[in-house]
């Protein structure tokens, strides 16, 4: 499925967006709060892209590329994914620094929640991650408590009923 807003698309991602995507799994400030806060490198980003793109052909669970309507630039990823706990699915997203500010993060997952079926969604953010906090928040969604992520890092668990 494709879901569009007023300024986004957010679509199933492509080899093809392997750069774009690389541009920004390759930015330490882009990573700095993703998974482990490690950069990728341009087979693990491919790697990703080819997972993704497999997971919303079987499930509408899964990354998408973030994409601006009126050039077709990639500018981020957003995606509804399965975590380690059965059951409990999570909210992800991540954009290119040149987009960070504008508004675009919280319309994707906006976007993203109002398409999903998923029932209660988490985020878990690094617990100094205010902007992320922020977004989340006028999503709808409130600390459950801080925990350690699966590399042993600290996070705070927020979720969406």
């Amino acid at each position: 499925m494709i879901i569009t807003t007023s300024r986004l698309i957010l679509r199933p991602m492509m080899a093809e967006d392997l750069e774009p995507l690389l541009a920004m799994t390759s930015d330490p400030q882009v990573m700095a709060f993703v998974g482990d806060g490690q950069t990728l490198d341009r087979a693990a980003t491919a790697l990703w892209i080819e997972n993704a793109a497999a997971a919303l052909r079987a499930s509408d669970v899964g990354s998408r590329a973030v994409v601006l309507r009126d050039s077709g630039k990639v500018i981020g990823w957003a995606g509804i994914i399965p975590t380690a706990v059965q059951g409990r699915v999570e909210l992800i997203y991540g954009f290119s620094r040149a987009y960070w500010g504008r508004g675009y993060a919280s319309e994707a997952t906006a976007a993203l929640l109002e398409a999903s079926d998923a029932g209660p969604i988490d985020a878990t953010i690094d617990p100094n991650n205010g902007p992320s906090r922020r977004i989340l928040e006028k999503l709808g969604f409130a600390a459950v408590g801080e925990e350690q992520d699966e590399h042993g890092l600290p996070t705070l668990r927020l979720r969406r009923p």
